[in-house]
């Protein structure tokens, strides 16, 4: 892969990237994620569609779209499946990895709106209590949750997961199941792997079933 091709993959959030002496170090997570997806066919969605699709299928409404959109939205979620749902979607926000003290954690958790299987969110997955921290900000706020949370880029283990999303939905609590299940989903642990495809399976069979009956 050419270095312009890194670059450019960089700036899109699609790899994930820190400063090292006078180069730049990029996350083999990031690399594993961005091959999986490697001539795919079709274009990933915009922030805007890919949370609107998250959303729907979690059974929450849209307002963010217009009524143009949400019709080309209905059309594509009638013929959606779950590989195209993961790959669709990547763009929705950029994902970064932290070192966190213990003790801060809570701070983080308290700091997003948490995702993926953290704290109370096992219980939707079947999965075991994970002590890692995974959510949203907007990508304004990262700046300040870095710093107060004293996140650290690039140290091991990894203790936290930053989705950070320049136009993240308004809302409080818990992202949306379909949000959370996609996380799982793009996970580099199996069991959340599966955990996360079994439950967008579930999401999209309820959306199609709802859909029939009308």
């Amino acid at each position: 892969m050419s270095e312009r091709r890194i670059s450019a993959l960089c700036a899109a959030g699609l790899l994930e990237s820190f400063s090292a002496g006078n180069g730049v170090l990029v996350t083999e997570d990031s690399v594993r994620r961005q091959a999986r997806y490697q001539g795919a066919g079709g274009r990933p969605y915009s922030p805007d569609m890919a949370f609107a699709a998250l959303y729907v299928l979690s059974g929450l409404e849209a307002p963010w779209l217009g009524r143009q959109q949400r019709y080309r939205l209905k059309g594509y979620l009638e013929r959606m499946d779950v590989e195209n749902l993961i790959r669709l979607v990547r763009r929705r926000a950029t994902m970064i990895e932290y070192w966190c003290r213990d003790s801060n954690l809570g701070m983080v958790s308290d700091s997003i709106r948490i995702s993926a299987a953290t704290g109370s969110l096992t219980g939707s997955f079947q999965l075991a209590a994970s002590d890692r921290v995974e959510g949203y900000a907007a990508a304004d706020a990262l700046d300040d949750i870095v710093r107060q949370c004293r996140l650290k880029q690039g140290v091991t283990p990894i203790r936290v997961r930053l989705h950070a999303a320049d136009d993240l939905p308004a809302g409080e609590g818990p992202m949306p199941l379909g949000v959370c299940a996609v996380d799982l989903a793009e996970s580099d642990d199996p069991r959340e792997r599966r955990a996360g495809r079994v439950a967008l399976q579930r999401l999209i069979d309820e959306y199609h079933h709802k859909e029939h009956q009308h």
